[in-house]
């Protein structure tokens, strides 16, 4: 599970480190989700990027919300050798690899987060070079302990996406 994480945590400083293009589109609501019983809203900085490398297909779908140690973060990942497109995915199946993880407590040394272990799925209902709509459901283990456990349901995005090119 800690491979899981670094591997995420390297995928998306991966990404921030390339170049990108101006979304195309300003009609994006962001990510929201229930988890643990409670709603959040992950609107700040909530974007797709969509990588295509040599036969290797990624889309990485991120938000947060909050500053300082309250800030908290969401992300949704399917990496594949076929092209991602619409249709449903689970974090149970091996290929292609889905993930999602929410961490609380951001921008702390230690933060606090979890991630689909075999329950879960992400749904893409639309899927376009600009913009992309789903919904994502599972149950999220702690990093930390592997026992804690929260409950994520009524997960939805609408983000625009963004153009990654490989430096």
């Amino acid at each position: 599970m800690k491979k899981l994480l670094l591997f995420s945590a390297c995928i998306i400083l991966a990404l921030s480190s390339c170049k990108k293009d101006s979304p195309k589109t300003t009609n994006s609501t962001g990510v929201t989700a229930t988890i643990g019983g409670a709603d959040f809203n992950f609107s700040t900085a909530a974007t797709a990027q969509v990588i295509a490398v040599s036969g290797l297909y990624s889309i990485q779908i991120i938000g947060s919300n909050g500053t300082g140690s309250s800030a908290q973060g969401v992300s949704i990942s399917i990496q594949s050798d076929k092209p991602i497109i619409k249709g449903t995915y689970s974090v149970a199946d091996a290929s292609p690899f889905t993930d999602i993880t929410y961490v609380e407590n951001t921008s702390v040394s230690t933060p606090v987060s979890f991630s689909s272990n075999t329950v879960g799925t992400v749904t893409i209902t639309s899927i376009s070079s600009t913009n992309v709509q789903g919904t994502f459901s599972g149950v999220l283990v702690s990093n930390q302990d592997n026992v804690t456990t929260k409950t994520l349901s009524n997960g939805k995005f609408n983000v625009s996406v963004i153009t990654t090119k490989q430096q």
